[in-house]
Order: C-alpha cells, then structure tokens, then sequence
C-alpha cells in the first residue's frame, strides 16, 4: 500500500514537471534557477579551496552529484517523452517567444504611456519658496463636483489605507486638520491668528485650490477635480550649474472618469503607476532629477542615447545665470536687506554698472566675397577654420534654432556651404568633414562653438560678443493629439543678432535654406525606438526570472547595433559577472571606465569584484582602491566586495575594518 503511494506520488510529481517544461515561462525560469545554483555552488567550492573547510566542500559536491545520479537513475525510462517535450518548447520558442515577449514589453509601455499621458504638468519657476511633501496627494477641484465628493467622503478610510500601504498620503481638505502651530512664530495678534485658525479649519477644496493657483502661478482653469501633487525639483544639468534647481514641477490625476463602483480600482491603479514611474531608470514623471553629474555625463549615466549628449554639454547661457541673480537680489530687496545688498555688491560694481548700456551699439556683420566674417561698424575680422565658418554661416541662416541631434538632417545644406568655402578640397574629403561634423556622438561639435565664440571674444567683450556667437535657447512646447498635457523640451541652438544686420556674398545666398521636417520627425522617432529598446532590455535586467543568458545575447545585439550606449555595457557587465563569465565582465567594465570612469565609476568597483573571482587579488585590491579614492560616497556592498579582497590577502585588520563599515551603513 505504502510502495503504491509512493509509485503514485512519483508519477503525478513526473507528470506535472512533463507538463511545466512544456511552458516557455516555467522553463526559464528553471533554467535560471539552474544557473544560479551551480554559480552559487561554483563561488563556494572556490571560496572553500583555499580555506580549511575544502573537506565540507567536496562533501557536498558529492552529495548533489549522488542525488543527480539518483534522479537520472528514476526517470531515466522517461527520457523519450522529456525530449518531446524539450522539443516542442524549443519549437515554440524559436517561433513564438521573441514576438510574445515584444508584444507583452510594446502593451505593457503603451498602457504606461496611456495613463502617463492623462497626468497635466505644471511648472513653477526654479525652486518653490516653501516645503511641499513628494508622497503626499492632495483632492483639489476648481468647482465642487457632488458626486467625486461623496464617493471620497464615504471611502476616505479605505482610500487613506491605499496610499499608505504604498508609502504615501492622502489628503481631503474637508476632512484635514491643519497645524496651525507655526502661526505662533509669525507675531500675530491675537485676533488675527484666530482668524487665520478658522479659515484654514473651514476652507473647502475650492478655495484651497484658488489659493494654491495664486502661490504658484497656475491656470484656475487647468485644476479640474483630482489628484494634486508636487512631483520634483528639477536641477540645472549644464556645466558648472547642477546644484541650481531650474524648475519645481507639480501633477495633476484627472479623476472625472471615476465611478462610485470603480473607486478602489482608480485609486490602486494610481498608487501603481507612481511607484513604477518612480522606479524607471530613464526618470518619470516623480522622479527627482538630481546628480552630481553635469550636462550630457547626467543623461549617459541615465541610459539616453548618446546623439543627445552634445546638446545637454552645451554651455548654459548667460542670460539664464542673470536671471538667478535677479531672483536672489529680489528676495534680499523683498526681505528688506537693501544694505547687505548694496554692500556684497560693492560700490565699485555699482558705478561700473551705471556706465554700461543697457542696449549695446551692435555692428553689422559681413561675409565677403573672400568669405572672411568682419564686423564693419568694429572694423574687426573674426578668424575662423572652414569648417567653423561653415557650421556658423549655418546657424547665421538659421534663426529659428537647431537642436545638435538635428544636424544630420541639414547634411545637404552645410556640405553645399562647406563646398563653398573650402573649393581646395577633393568632392570625398568634403563630404567626410560633414559626416564627421553632423555626428555629434562624440561631442566634437561643442568644441567647434567653443572655437566659435573664442573668436569673438578676441574682437570684442562678452556683453557684445554673445549677441554674435551660438547660444543655448531652451525651448518648452506641448505634445499633440493625445499627448497634448505632455511638455517637451527642445534645446535650441541659435545666434541671436538681428539678422537685418547681416550681409551675405551671392555665393552663400544662392543655397538654398533647407526645412527638412520629415527627416527631423524621423530622427525623433529613431532615437525613441533606440531608447525604447534599451528600456525594455533593462526592465527585463530587473526580472529575477528571465535567463540572463538569453538576456545577454538581447544586450550584445542591442550595443552591435549601438555600439556607443554605455549603459547597455554596464548591465552587460554586472549580467557576466552573475553568470560566471568574469573576464568578459572585467572587459566591459574597463571599456566604461576608459571612456568616463567619473560617470561609470561603479564599473572600477565592479570589475575589481571580477577580479576577486578570477584569483587576481592584488590587481582586484589596487583597482578597489583607486574607487575608494575618487568615489565620495562608497556603499555598503563596495565596503564588503573590498573587505573579501582584504580577507584573501590576510590583511585581518583592514578586512575588519571594511566589515563593520559595510554593517554601519546597511543599518542606516
């Protein structure tokens, strides 16, 4: 009876497992599970080798092996139907998976587009003079909507138990009791705190809404009924000014579609959606940009494509830094310090200040016949390469403004100039100088503006000179169709004189001004598709139970195609190190740090980990140190990886010294 059981238990166990491996699903994750033990099992017997406990390790290997051998011995008469099996999935795997997996990652990001797309931004002008709370959501309205109101009022506690499961808060004015403590430090008189107490305990959500608008300079008439919200601040990414906060942005969560029955679910949806917008790597609609990263090495680091970097490295233009200083002296003239003012400006500052005119006498400027650009009314030439009058000649016919990654699209037009002014040249080489000048992966095209405006410098002051040479001009627009509540930036390039004081030789104006929108459109939608991709790749990086063997071969086609995706390479790299495969790990990660170990400094951590795997200790410890030394902010795991290194060196001092630090700052 006893044997029978057994017999049966064995035979339902075969034939559930027959069934599983005929899923692509459960069999990856098998094979993953797989992978895992034996790199587990592999770290233990080599960290075991050369320790006192050897004996244990080689116990336990055959032990497994003696198992293994028993479970081969037990189904060895099913070993046909498992290879059915095995090949049916694999049949179904070389024709279904790829396009299941795509269109399951293509309805996944279009559903988060969909309702990213309902959210409404709203934009305050550098950082908001008071604290707003990132995970609280408050209900505003703009008109008192009874039916919102009553659904909320009725489930305000189970709404209230939503958020805070989620980690945030849930705000319903009516039912919100302000503290009113702070009003005690503001010198009120009695009366007037008192009625300061019960306006904030009788305001509706109308008029908190109203008041709201007012502070922050909103549009009433955008804050229909919903979930309001500040999102981040976010911070100036050009050189030299990162830690300026440029905007403070805020949402709004339509709720106009919500029903009495469908409550729970909106309000779960909603929560969702925060938490997985918050988590994506590329930064949400929630997500705080911050970094101490400047300029295009902040959205490398975030996984953008590299033909957008030269536009973020562009230097900030000065017009934006004079517009932070007005806002300081305002809030210093505001507080009433009109002598500390006066004094950290200096007199010397101000009588300089009186001399200056406020509209400088501009020249007109000149291309001639000999294409030399002069300033006439200055009697001065600005000395420039061919190919640097060529990318400026450009922009002076451009007064609309082009962003960098948009220079492919206008290839025709400087070859057609460059011809020009370079008639020297052979037809080939000509065409390769603009090849090369319309690729902006390699940030060439900074320098050449960089040039461009040290020219102009030599002739004539910067109060001046930047009305001629290329400026950044940050331009914010709407989305269409159904993303019109989405804003987008466009990072213009221009030259900003009035181009009545421009004269050009027949020669330059007979080429035509291209307006290439197609091919621009289609530049937009590449590079989507490219960030897109990568997307995908890494949310996949997250999945404990996709293979990371197969998740390797995705990356490696993905960086073949896009060899200059540094980020690719960096999940790349931690993927081998998982799997064993620790010199194509050590490989990856120094093609990061060579080409920016500031950016990809956790590649130098890394790739002394596999080091420490390969046996190379005193290269794994000179590359850990050299992290420790440029890194400001070491983590918990950074202090343990080095400490190992340490306790195979029989450095016991060191080592310890590293364990209790990697302790200290996990507790934290």
């Amino acid at each position: 009876m006893e044997m029978g059981m057994i017999q049966l238990i064995i035979g339902v166990w075969t034939l559930l497992m027959i069934f599983v491996l005929c899923f692509e699903d459960c069999r990856a994750y098998l094979k993953n599970m797989v992978e895992s033990l034996i790199y587990d099992l592999n770290s233990l017997y080599k960290d075991a080798k050369d320790e006192k406990g050897i004996c244990l390790a080689c116990l336990l290997m055959l032990f497994i092996t003696l198992i293994l051998l028993f479970c081969c011995l037990l189904f060895f008469p099913l070993l046909p139907l498992f290879s059915v099996c095995f090949v049916f999935g694999k049949f179904r795997n070389k024709n279904g998976t790829d396009d299941t997996w795509l269109r399951e990652q293509q309805e996944r990001e279009e559903n988060y587009r969909r309702k990213r797309n309902k959210f409404k931004g709203f934009h305050y002008p550098g950082k908001v003079s008071f604290d707003f709370d990132a995970d609280t959501y408050i209900y505003v309205e703009n008109r008192y909507d009874e039916s919102l109101n009553r659904c909320i009022r009725e489930n305000l506690d189970e709404i209230k138990a939503i958020f805070h499961q989620n980690g945030f808060r849930f705000i319903y004015l009516p039912q919100w009791k302000p503290d009113t403590f702070l009003n005690s430090l503001a010198n009120l008189t009695e009366e007037r705190n008192r009625d300061i107490e019960n306006f904030l305990g009788s305001m509706t959500t109308v008029e908190y809404t109203k008041l709201l608008c007012k502070v922050l300079h909103l549009d009433w008439t955008e804050m229909e009924s919903g979930i309001f919200h500040f999102a981040c601040f976010i911070y100036d990414s050009t050189p030299g000014m990162w830690n300026i906060v440029r905007e403070s942005r805020f949402t709004l969560y339509p709720m106009l579609g919500m029903t009495e029955d469908g409550w729970e679910t909106f309000f779960l949806d909603y929560c969702a959606f925060i938490k997985e917008d918050r988590q994506r790597s590329h930064g949400g609609l929630c997500m705080s940009v911050v970094s101490n990263l400047q300029g295009g090495e902040f959205y490398e680091s975030e996984g953008a494509p590299q033909q957008e970097f030269a536009d973020h490295e562009f230097p900030i233009v000065m017009k934006n830094i004079a517009e932070n200083i007005k806002k300081e002296i305002e809030i210093l003239k505001g507080a009433g310090y009109y002598e500390l003012l006066l004094h950290t400006l200096g007199t010397e500052t101000l009588d300089e200040l009186k001399n200056v005119k406020v509209i400088p006498e501009l020249s007109r400027l000149q291309i001639t016949d000999e294409f030399k650009i002069c300033l006439l009314d200055y009697d001065k030439e600005v000395r420039m390469t061919p190919l640097q009058k060529t990318l400026y000649i450009f922009y002076l016919r451009h007064p609309e403004g082009v962003e960098f990654k948009m220079l492919s699209a206008y290839y025709d037009e400087l070859l057609a100039i460059y011809k020009v002014l370079s008639n020297r040249e052979d037809a080939e080489k000509q065409k390769e100088s603009i090849r090369r000048l319309v690729d902006v992966t390699d940030n060439a095209i900074n320098e050449k503006c960089s040039r461009i405006k040290e020219a102009f410098l030599k002739v004539a002051d910067d109060f001046i000179a930047r009305n001629y040479y290329i400026v950044l001009d940050r331009h914010e627009y709407r989305g269409e169709g159904n993303k019109k509540n989405s804003i987008y930036v466009e990072l213009l390039k221009k030259i900003m004189l009035p181009r009545d004081l421009i004269i050009y030789p027949k020669e330059i104006s007979d080429i035509e001004v291209l307006v290439p929108e197609e091919r621009k459109k289609v530049i937009k939608e590449e590079l989507e598709e490219i960030r897109e991709q990568y997307r995908a790749l890494n949310r996949l990086f997250f999945d404990k139970s996709y293979p990371k063997g197969a998740l390797i071969e995705k990356y490696t086609a993905f960086i073949n195609l896009n060899p200059k995706y540094y980020a690719a390479y960096r999940d790349r790299a931690i993927l081998y190190t998982h799997i064993g495969k620790y010199r194509e790990a050590v490989a990856d990660n120094q093609l990061l740090i060579t080409h920016n170990e500031r950016v990809w400094s956790d590649a130098i951590i890394n790739k002394a980990e596999a080091l420490f795997f390969l046996k190379d200790y005193d290269e794994a410890l000179k590359v850990a140190n050299h992290y420790f030394a440029i890194c400001e902010k070491p983590t918990a795991e950074c202090f343990r990886i080095r400490a190992e290194i340490f306790r195979k060196l029989k450095m016991s001092d060191e080592y310890k010294a590293d364990m209790r630090e990697s302790k200290r700052l996990r507790k934290e």
